[in-house]
């Protein structure tokens, strides 16, 4: 009885000190282009950047919208494995139409802007 019980304490504490942590998934930001008259706009050039030391935008990505008027991007880090919080600068055009935002994605989460076109 008294083995049986060593026993059972020993795996207990194997179990305890094992971590459940894993790595956060990336984020992911959409971007929903609506029109003047609040309609989605499809086809329309997303482009998504980060500002440089020289004022100039570093593109991460550049995309179209779908049928649905939205863009998904998923943020993967180039230099990483790691899943990491960007703040990105969001520029739409569409034809003259032009719009702007600003969408920050986080890891493990879904980050939502909607753009307006004018």
């Amino acid at each position: 009885m008294r083995k049986l019980l060593l026993f059972t304490l020993l795996i207990g504490s194997i179990f305890s000190f094992s971590s459940c942590y894993q790595d956060p998934d990336y984020g992911v930001g959409i971007v929903t282009v609506l029109d003047a008259n609040d309609f989605r706009v499809a086809s329309a050039e997303v482009v998504l950047s980060q500002p440089g030391q020289n004022g100039q935008g570093i593109i991460l990505v550049q995309g179209y919208t779908d049928p649905n008027g939205e863009f998904k991007y998923t943020h993967e880090p180039p230099q990483t494995d790691l899943a990491t919080e960007v703040i990105l600068n969001v520029s739409v055009q569409k034809d003259n139409a032009i719009g702007a935002g600003i969408i920050r994605i986080k890891p493990n989460e879904v980050a939502t802007v909607t753009v307006r076109i004018y």
